[in-house]
């Protein structure tokens, strides 16, 4: 059988003859990207991603290749993003999210600040030049995929009231606030930096290899740093065992996570003003809950990213309506906080 063309351009980079190159396995997940295990020469192992988005073929052949980012070491990627690749090292097995310890979330904490003080206040270098910027010139855009979340959801809790975590008097004044002059301005108040889009506790990887490694850099994008520690925060509690979800407890409060997280930037050379990431921090809130909660809203399903995680409140695989009613309250409390920690 002849190799595939980027098994051939994957040879080439390794210098190593294609029929050498063993796929071990393909590994499954939600990602669109063809995942494969392989190995070549004696005993070297990489994962392969074939056809993976072009932000982030972006991210590994300008950005990770670069500097020391907490992702995956680069072995190698496609000259183009025609038929964008990457080859990235096999971080081993490590600790799952469902066992994290107060240290597991305090290193991941200061992997994320670390990430954003490398690149706070630099979107206008030239190797962001290709990344998306939703709060730049696309903003007019980005307001408008929000606006119609929320007026959907709003028709939803609407139409089965007091069934719905979020209700429509909530979902409206979401929609205020981001329609109104000063959101943008307030969003952005704290500057932005590189975010990797995705920072859900299950795309961390922490082994002994890589002290808290970040996977599927698909969804990244230029933006204020307040909602990415906002959202890393806001689905922490959540975890998945088959196919049920469950809210955990948290060892720290919000509180807690922002003074970790505003320490590790200042050892890192990032100094913010608290009162300009507070105002950040309060738009985040309206942001995430039009970005995040509003499209997975419904009376009777809870959607958490991929697919397969649609399951039916009704066989009690989900968090009780009044669990995430408490849940959004608390979410909603930060857009009234007075002042940071």
């Amino acid at each position: 059988m002849n190799p595939s063309p980027i098994l051939e351009e994957v040879a080439k980079k390794l210098k190593t003859p294609s029929e050498e190159i063993k796929i071990r396995r393909y590994l499954s997940g939600t990602s669109t990207a063809k995942v494969s295990e392989i190995r070549w020469e004696k005993d070297k192992v990489g994962i392969l991603k074939q056809n993976t988005t072009k932000v982030e073929w972006l991210f590994y052949s300008k950005i990770a290749n670069k500097h020391n980012v907490p992702a995956p070491r680069v072995i190698a990627f496609s000259d183009t993003s025609d038929v964008p690749w990457v080859l990235i090292s096999k971080i081993y097995r490590g600790v799952h999210p469902k066992k994290w310890d107060e240290s597991n979330i305090d290193r991941a904490i200061k992997e994320i600040a670390r990430l954003h003080a490398i690149f706070y206040n630099k979107e206008d270098n030239e190797e962001f030049e290709e990344f998306s910027k939703p709060f730049g010139v696309d903003w007019e855009k980005t307001k408008k995929g929000l606006i119609e979340n929320l007026d959907r959801a709003s028709k939803i809790a609407l139409n089965y009231k007091s069934k719905t975590p979020l209700t429509k008097t909530e979902l409206d004044k979401t929609k205020k606030i981001i329609k109104s002059k000063t959101f943008l301005a307030d969003f952005l108040a704290s500057g932005t930096t590189l975010l990797h889009g995705d920072t859900w506790s299950y795309n961390f990887m922490q082994s002994s290899q890589c002290i808290a490694c970040l996977f599927d850099w698909q969804e990244s994008f230029i933006g204020p740093p307040a909602w990415e520690i906002l959202y890393f925060y806001d689905l922490l509690p959540f975890h998945i065992d088959g196919i049920k979800i469950s809210l955990y407890d948290l060892p720290f409060s919000f509180d807690e996570v922002l003074k970790k997280y505003f320490d590790e930037l200042e050892i890192n050379g990032v100094k913010l003003k608290k009162v300009d990431f507070l105002k950040s921090l309060k738009a985040a809130v309206s942001f995430q809950i039009a970005h995040q909660w509003a499209p997975r809203l419904k009376p009777d399903v809870l959607y958490l990213r991929g697919g397969r995680y649609f399951v039916a409140r009704s066989l009690r695989l989900l968090p009780s309506r009044s669990e995430m009613r408490e849940y959004f309250k608390g979410l909603l409390a930060i857009s009234e906080k007075k002042k940071l920690f």
